[in-house]
This record gives structure tokens, sequence and C-alpha cells, in this order.
């Protein structure tokens, strides 16, 4: 894990997600975040925006003129954040990798397509790191949703507010699905890079579980990862609920899960579980599907 995709918003969400992706890449020797700000011309920008859609005669050209001109504000505040950080962080701004084990980083603006385009960047990086709201910037609503089960890489949903430090304590919400064990695969450079991983699983059958987990604690150790486990039994606090309330316990920096539901059709891309961590956990979650 080296490449950390980092769209860029040029709105406030933006302070969230570049510390995580900062405090990703401090875990990971050489890691290199690729910031992106996808630009709309004025008229993809309507095609985004659901209000545009009633914009009739001569209202239309200054709906345009709107777009216009918020598309080149955010574009200004996009380039503007990434530059501030860098520098705040002494991170050298590069278009090739570079032989050095720190952080480095890289930024384009492409205009468009933003569905394709956030794919593209997505499947071709390690990791990517988005904000947990999304619509000032007309990004496609349901993006978390798209990069998660079309990307084929992990996703890190940063919180509101930046992350305190390194990730030195990782929480794993365990569950016996195959997404979770891509979950758990995906994070392996960070858990072995961590000073506590721990897992986590919420259930009924408490003896059960705790052979199960016990056993993949065992198979961690094969890859040099000492964990501690942590059964719960399910109670009238939602699932969600426990695990967030345990990661802050156990003042945890990451949260680990499986992004996916047990019926794509009734849970749409996330699983009920993984939906409401997104609003209860208040570190950053890295989800796979």
């Amino acid at each position: 894990m080296k490449t950390i995709f980092v769209p860029v918003s040029g709105t406030a969400t933006d302070v969230g997600v570049f510390a995580t992706a900062f405090t990703l890449g401090r875990s990971l020797p050489g890691a290199h975040m690729e910031f992106c700000h996808l630009r709309l011309d004025p008229c993809e920008s309507a095609l985004h925006d659901p209000h545009a859609h009633f914009v009739i005669g001569p209202a239309i050209g200054a709906t345009l003129s709107h777009f216009e001109k918020r598309g080149k504000t955010l574009a200004t505040e996009a380039a503007r954040h990434v530059r501030d950080f860098c520098e705040t962080h002494d991170i050298p701004v590069v278009d090739e990798p570079v032989t050095a084990t720190g952080l480095s980083a890289s930024c384009v603006e492409e205009l468009n397509y933003p569905e394709q385009r956030l794919l593209l960047h997505a499947r071709h990086s390690d990791v990517t790191v988005l904000g947990r709201k999304h619509t000032l910037d007309l990004m496609p609503q349901d993006m978390i949703g798209q990069l998660l089960t079309q990307s084929g890489r992990p996703v890190v949903i940063a919180p509101d507010a930046p992350p305190p430090g390194p990730i030195q304590t990782v929480l794993i919400g365990w569950k016996e699905t195959a997404e979770c064990a891509r979950a758990l695969t995906a994070a392996m450079p960070l858990l072995t890079a961590a000073r506590r991983v721990i897992l986590v699983t919420v259930t009924k059958e408490l003896d059960r579980s705790r052979i199960t987990l016990s056993h993949l604690a065992r198979q961690l150790r094969w890859n040099g990862v000492a964990a501690e486990v942590i059964t719960l039994a399910e109670s009238s606090r939602s699932t969600a609920q426990q695990l967030a309330d345990t990661a802050a316990a156990e003042r945890a920096d990451l949260l680990v899960v499986g992004g996916y539901g047990h019926n794509a059709f009734r849970e749409h891309y996330f699983g009920g579980v993984t939906r409401d961590l997104l609003g209860a956990a208040r570190l950053p979650v890295l989800l796979m599907h």
C-alpha cells in the first residue's frame, strides 16, 4: 500500500480528508498522495444539480453563469488547499516516484465525467480517502458506494474532525464474511505497522466467537501481527454503536470493517452496520467490498 488517491473538493470537507490521508501516509514508508480536483463545466454541473432541471427561460443563462463562477471558485480553493497543506507539512510535490522513504504528493485537475475519472484513479491507486459529505461540489451522491463496489480497492472514510495522530491502534470489526476477510487483507500493511491490533465481534454465540477470533489471531501472528480479541454480546445498542464505543474506549486510530450487506437490493451499497458506522464512528473507517 503506497499510492493514496485523495479527491479534492475545494470545500471544508478537505480538512478531514487531507488529515486522514496524511495519517495513512505517515504509517506507510514511501507513500504517495495523489490529489485530484474534478472540475465540472457549467453544463455538466447542471446535469448533477437536481434544482437546475427545473430552470427555464432567461434563468438558464444566469444558472449557467452561477455554475461557472462556482466551478472556478472551487478549483481555486482546491489548488490552495493542496498547496497550503503540502507547504505546512513539508511534503514535496513530484511527478515521478522518488526513492526517498518520506511522504510525497502530486496534484492534478481534470474536467467533467466525474464517475469515470473517480473510478479510474481509485482502481489505479492502493487506497482512496473520501469525506462523509460530498454535496457542495456536485460530485455523485453515491460516490462512496460506487468506489466501494466498483473500484476493487479499499476506501477510507475520513471523519469530519482531523485524526489526532498516527495510526497506532487498529480495531477490526469482524464477522465471518468474505467482505471482512478482504478488508483485513487490504489493511495488512497498516496492521503490521500498528502497535496494537484488536479483533472485535458482536454476537449471540460468545463461546464460539471466542474460538473463531482466537484462530484468526493465531493466523495473524504468522504475519507478525499480535492481535487482541474482544467479544461483545448483542444488546439493545446497535452493533455499529458497540463497535464505535469500543473504538473510542480503546483509543483506536482506525476502524476496519467489511463494506457490504447481506442483500444488495435491500441494503444497496452498505450493510446496515456499515452504514450506521459512518454516522457513529469518530475515527477513519477502512471499508472493502
